[in-house]
């Protein structure tokens, strides 16, 4: 009798095991119904899954570098680089005065107009985001367009 149920209980372990759905086969309902779960296979394994609830990164955040204006220097080497997190960095250098750069961290906010503003630290420094173009624009204190120098040099492009 334990015999016929150790066979009847291994032959069930079998099936159950055996008609186990695959998790990377999608069901027939979810095809028709347009529902595929989001799966993302990498180099670690195959069961990686992407987390659809993170809203994508605006293109216009990242790493932006120029020379902008300087009155009584060649020009002032800057990047900026711009997180998802509302925290930037900022590094500005003299060109032609000082050897190290200076480093500020802090939070910046972003208005409907797609102006960057960066916080005291960054001396509310104002940008404004042409993202058709991968770049910054820096503006004045109030939000205009500088007008101290060709307009040319006030551009932070996108490093890639």
């Amino acid at each position: 009798m334990k015999t016929l149920q150790l066979l009847s209980l291994s032959a069930l372990l079998t099936l159950s095991i055996g008609c186990k759905k695959d998790p990377e086969t999608p069901s027939i309902e979810q095809k028709e119904q347009g529902t595929l779960p989001r799966v993302d296979y990498d180099t670690v394994g195959k069961d990686t899954v992407v987390n659809t609830n993170e809203p994508e990164k605006p293109v216009w955040m990242g790493n932006y570098s120029g020379s902008l204006p300087c009155g009584d220097c060649k020009g002032i080497l800057t990047k900026l680089t711009l997180n998802s997190d509302m925290t930037y960095t900022l590094s500005s250098q003299y060109i032609g005065k000082e050897n190290t750069p200076t480093t500020y961290k802090g939070t910046y906010n972003l208005d409907g107009k797609n102006i960057i503003t960066l916080d005291a630290e960054g001396d509310h420094l104002k940008f404004l985001v042409m993202t058709d173009d991968s770049m910054l624009k820096k503006l004045d204190k109030f939000g205009n367009e500088e007008k101290g120098g060709p307009e040319a040099r006030y551009f932070l492009h996108k490093v890639i």
